[in-house]
């Protein structure tokens, strides 16, 4: 009976089975070809419900997701550039804002933090115990801030040994990722060879190794080991996290860790599982002493207020230096450097001209503190109108009964001088530089009892032969471009300047002097260098032979040429002969 009973029951299940076969097909395709045909309006009924449904349960949709949602935005961001800025746009200053003032809260707390742990008297004693306990000084200060802390997180491949990924707390300890996971996996492997199968016949595993710095806590499943290296006194809790979480990656990566040759690519996206790992947990006094930051803002205003201060200065100082460099514009004086020497010092390379106005005077006007400046001044002689005319003021003042006036762009003396104070007066403006109508200042001077020159007193000899003198070096003939060729004009100042020199020569007889007339062409920069030098010795020659024909000896002229005179400011008044009187004291018979 029990026989007969056995095989009725093998042939209902027989016709069981080929009753599925023909409903549901074989391999039930019947049944997967129709859930095929309708699986995305049955999927789409429940997707949104079952995503929330897992989510609550075990919170797995979004570290899966996250991953995914990274790469796509990544990818979009990539392919769509202008589109994701038109996106973005409304919302950058928000952003922008937000980040900073992030920025600023998080530095002044890092900041403060490391005031209050290497400046204050508990980070120095601090400093000094690690010392003695032989242990960094980050790990010494999480000892005393931290309950717990797991520091760092390893997935290790179970067959191989190999690092699948790791996070920690301190990015430093990154660099020693492989050479730990090598020897947790050695050390494993040394158990399990080295020790009997436990009870329920597993080969023995660590669950926990003890150094003097970390506990590393193991927790092992089919495919991967997850290690976590703990400061502190690890609570039971961080050993529930990492089993939750090795069950976790083996239900994500249940494909990827069984078919795993040594790529650990695919592990790339698990690090959102592997930082749920990293939990601290304060102690109760780091608790409650949230201090305040007041040192790392005392240090911030302090540096703000040093800024702030250092850019008034800089603010003032290029004031000053606005107003130096107006100096330009005061007649005989040149600026020819400024340089400013950081906030105390500016220096100053100026020529000046003696009949210019003082420099420290000039700076006291414009409010400018000469204490902060270095000056060093050269002189040199200017040739602009308003020094010219200082200097005729400096001589008419020696002069009581002469008055000096404007008449136009010209200048006269006025007033009445006996012959020897207006001889003296003539001889002292002609030795002026840049100036070339003294005769014409004269002109309105009225000599009054004039006096005969005695030929015994060489004193007035010596004293007419140097106004002559000065009346000669003060003339000049002009020319006109690229001619050797006297113009009316010219005649007429070498017949004066004849007459001068023959007086000249009659008086320098009287008191032994040998005196010699200079010639001395130059011509301006238009055409060569060679045919200036040409040009600048016939015009000389030219004014000789006016003078010699003139009746002055030919052994008293010396005629040269000098080239071109290159004076960008004066151009056109470089076309000239000049005349320089040479004197030498004649041997007597």
């Amino acid at each position: 009976m029990s026989s007969q009973g056995s095989n009725n029951q093998h042939d209902q299940e027989l016709q069981l089975q080929e009753l599925r076969r023909i409903l549901f097909g074989k391999n039930n395709q019947h049944l997967t070809d129709a859930l095929r045909h309708n699986a995305r309006e049955i999927v789409s009924d429940v997707f949104s419900e079952a995503l929330k449904d897992r989510q609550d349960k075990d919170g797995s949709v979004k570290k899966v997701m996250a991953p995914l949602v990274d790469k796509s935005v990544e990818y979009s961001v990539t392919n769509r550039k202008e589109q994701f800025v038109g996106y973005l746009y409304p919302i950058v200053g928000s952003v922008v804002r937000k980040s900073v003032t992030a920025f600023l809260s998080e530095f002044i707390e890092r900041t403060n933090q490391l005031l209050e742990n290497s400046l204050t008297i508990k980070g120095l004693t601090w400093r000094i115990k690690a010392r003695q306990a032989g242990v960094p000084y980050a790990n010494y200060v999480a000892s005393q801030t931290f309950n717990y802390r797991v520091e760092q997180v390893f997935l290790i491949h179970r067959e191989t040994g190999l690092l699948l990924r790791n996070v920690s707390y301190n990015q430093q300890y990154s660099e020693d990722a492989d050479l730990i996971s090598s020897m947790l996996t050695a050390i494993n492997d040394f158990v399990s060879d080295s020790f009997k199968p436990n009870i329920e016949g597993r080969e023995q595993t660590l669950n926990i190794v003890k150094t003097d710095d970390f506990t590393l806590v193991l927790k092992a499943g089919p495919s991967a080991v997850l290690v976590a290296a703990v400061t502190g006194n690890m609570p039971q809790k961080i050993a529930d996290q990492l089993q939750l979480t090795i069950e976790e990656l083996h239900s994500l990566y249940e494909k990827q860790l069984h078919e795993f040759k040594g790529d650990a690519a695919p592990f790339v996206d698990c690090d959102q599982q592997l930082m749920d790992c990293l939990v601290s947990e304060l102690k109760e006094t780091a608790k409650q002493k949230k201090s305040k930051p007041w040192m790392a803002w005392s240090i911030l205003l302090f540096v703000v207020l040093g800024l702030s201060y250092y850019a008034y200065k800089l603010w003032i100082f290029q004031d000053y230096v606005e107003q130096i460099q107006a100096i330009n514009e005061q007649p005989g004086i040149m600026l020819v450097q400024l340089e400013r020497k950081g906030i105390q010092q500016i220096k100053m390379d100026v020529m000046r001209d003696p009949s210019a106005k003082p420099i420290i005077k000039w700076l006291s006007e414009q409010n400018v503190p000469t204490k902060i400046i270095s000056l060093n001044e050269k002189s040199y002689l200017s040739l602009e109108p308003q020094i010219v005319q200082e200097r005729v003021n400096v001589v008419a003042a020696q002069f009581p009964s002469i008055t000096v006036t404007r008449q136009g762009e010209s200048t006269r003396l006025i007033g009445k001088l006996n012959q020897p104070q207006f001889n003296k007066l003539n001889l002292a403006l002609s030795k002026l530089p840049g100036l070339t109508d003294a005769q014409t200042m004269l002109q309105d001077v009225e000599v009054t009892s004039p006096e005969r020159v005695n030929i015994d007193d060489s004193a007035d000899f010596n004293t007419l032969i140097k106004l002559k003198i000065g009346q000669i070096n003060s003339t000049s003939i002009e020319f006109a471009i690229d001619s050797t060729e006297l113009s009316p004009q010219a005649r007429e100042k070498l017949a004066a300047i004849t007459a001068q020199a023959k007086s000249l020569l009659m008086l320098a007889s009287k008191v032994h002097i040998d005196v010699n007339f200079l010639l001395i062409g130059a011509s301006d920069t238009n055409g060569s260098q060679s045919y200036n030098e040409m040009l600048s010795v016939k015009r000389a020659q030219t004014v000789k032979d006016a003078i010699q024909d003139g009746g002055i000896p030919a052994d008293k002229l010396n005629a040269i040429g000098i080239g071109v005179i290159d004076l960008p400011a004066a151009s056109n008044d470089t076309r000239k002969v000049l005349f320089n009187v040479i004197t030498t004291q004649a041997a007597q018979q």
